[in-house]
């Protein structure tokens, strides 16, 4: 019996994050970063603002969370999992293309929230810092692939490689490039892919 009330509560503990999340996702892509509080997030998920703090935490915890659902909502393991499995360059240099084409098509609005977030919130510079450093390591995994099929440009050296991958398929850029541009998402992942080719494979 104490097993089955200690399970329902952590259920009840899970929906409340859930919860919580789904309102400061919400909110911040309507508001923007700034002009969303604690208690706006805790009114909207219907709980008190200390809820919200002994749940999650503050608002910079918030948005690291939803950092943290970037990967799954953009299927980032799945992508890179048939990208492991493949042996033919083209493919697996286009991975980066596919990964930030699914990031914007899915989750643009926690992006937009860690972008200008971190203009007025020094303490998301660390958040959007580990996104970097998630998508730099996704960068340099490619490179190794490429690497070990002997499929680099000799030409580049593999650090360089790597630093021109991940920005070439920096989100940030891929957004400039759909909002500011008018690029559609097929022609970004499309051009993203092309001139990786260009600049590294053989």
């Amino acid at each position: 019996m104490a097993r089955e009330r200690s399970s329902r509560r952590e259920q009840q503990a899970q929906q409340t994050r859930e919860e919580i999340l789904r309102a400061a996702r919400r909110l911040f892509a309507e508001r923007g970063y700034t002009r969303t509080s604690v208690r706006d997030v805790a009114d909207a998920a219907g709980v008190s603002p200390q809820t919200v703090y002994d749940s999650i935490g503050s608002k910079p915890t918030l948005v690291a969370r939803l950092n943290d659902a970037i990967d799954t909502e953009a299927g980032i393991a799945e992508i890179a999992m048939q990208s492991a499995r493949s042996r033919d360059p083209m493919e697996i240099v286009a991975t980066s293309a596919r990964i930030t084409r699914s990031i914007l098509e899915h989750s643009s609005d926690i992006v937009h929230a860690l972008v200008t977030g971190a203009a007025a919130e020094p303490d998301l510079d660390a958040v959007l810092a580990e996104g970097q450093r998630r998508h730099a390591a996704g960068a340099a995994s490619i490179v190794a692939a490429l690497d070990a099929l002997d499929a680099l440009d000799p030409s580049v050296d593999r650090d360089q490689a790597v630093d021109t991958l991940a920005a070439i398929s920096d989100f940030r850029l891929a957004l400039v490039l759909n909002e500011n541009y008018g690029w559609s998402l097929d022609r970004v992942e499309a051009w993203i892919a092309q001139t990786s080719r260009a600049l590294l494979l053989r």
